[in-house]
Parts: C-alpha cells; sequence; structure tokens
C-alpha cells in the first residue's frame, strides 16, 4: 500500500507557506524548512477523465478500472490497458426494406444499373444518372439513346 512519506520537522505540525516565495534572499528558518517538507508531503496530483477530475492525495492509490470491453492488467510497474473492439458494423436499408449488414472492417460495394453509373473522387461518393437524362427527350425534339424502342415523347395535351 502507498503511504505518505516519513518526515521529521523540527516543531511545525503543518505548513505556515500560502503561496511561494522563490528567491527569499536570507536564509530559510526551520518554520519554512519544516513548511516545505509538510507540503512535499501533503501535495497532490490532479487526474482528469471524461466525467470528472479528483486530486490524488499523497500515500492514496489510484485505481484504473476497465470498461465494457476493456481489462487492465499490472505487471511490475507496467500498466496494461487492453480493450476489444466494440465496432457494431453498420446495416443499409433500401427504400424496400431490403438490407445490406456490413462488418466491422468490411466493404460496402456499390454498383450501378440501368443507366445510373457510380464512381469516387476523393473519398465522395458519386451517383451519376446522366445516361438516363439524355436518353428521355420530353419536349419533342431528337433523343440520342442506346437503349432502342420510342427515344422521344412527343404530341399529346395537358389536362
Amino acid at each position: 500500500m502507498p503511504t505518505k512519506a516519513s518526515i521529521v520537522t523540527r516543531q511545525q505540525t503543518s505548513s505556515t507557506i500560502a503561496s511561494n516565495n522563490l528567491g527569499k534572499g536570507q536564509p530559510l528558518s526551520f518554520e519554512d524548512i519544516d513548511s516545505t517538507l509538510l507540503n512535499l508531503r501533503d501535495s497532490s496530483h490532479g487526474i482528469a477523465g471524461d466525467t470528472g477530475s479528483v486530486d490524488i492525495q499523497q500515500g492514496d492509490t489510484l485505481t484504473v478500472a476497465g470498461g465494457t470491453g476493456i481489462s487492465t492488467s499490472l505487471n511490475g510497474s507496467t500498466l496494461t490497458i487492453e480493450g476489444t473492439s466494440q465496432a457494431q458494423g453498420i446495416t443499409v436499408q433500401a427504400p424496400d426494406s431490403s438490407q445490406v449488414v456490413v462488418s466491422d472492417g468490411g466493404t460496402l460495394q456499390l454498383s450501378g444499373a440501368g443507366g445510373i453509373s457510380i464512381g469516387t473522387t476523393g473519398g465522395v461518393i458519386t451517383v451519376d444518372a446522366t445516361t438516363i437524362n439524355n436518353a428521355i427527350n420530353i419536349d419533342g425534339g431528337t433523343a440520342n439513346s442506346s437503349y432502342g424502342g420510342t427515344s422521344a415523347i412527343n404530341g399529346g395535351t395537358s389536362a
């Protein structure tokens, strides 16, 4: 178990020093020395975490505990913190409610069909329907299409 340092003072049992006095310019008194030793013995270390902070006093024990999927072990003076993957993968759902599940580290494959092409540039996925847009001409005229059949919608009246 940790302990506070054992010290001997000449007369002081508590510190009388409230702030630093560096370069005092004269010899230290017994009270100065006793108070300095007491301050060193009673110093603390601040430890901060995600949910707050605490001052650990000399002689106290800091306990590092594992959480969900995290374990800790101590071997001599070495603290080891190990974690298992907490990732859950991802599920992609289409408008028809069909789903594709991509496991951790997996790849979601995308492909175009019916005149839609898919590409990536700089980490951005682009869905391109230019081929479809060029194949349909609603305002009369001639549409260039490789799909065959009727390439233009002509005539008719609107209601």
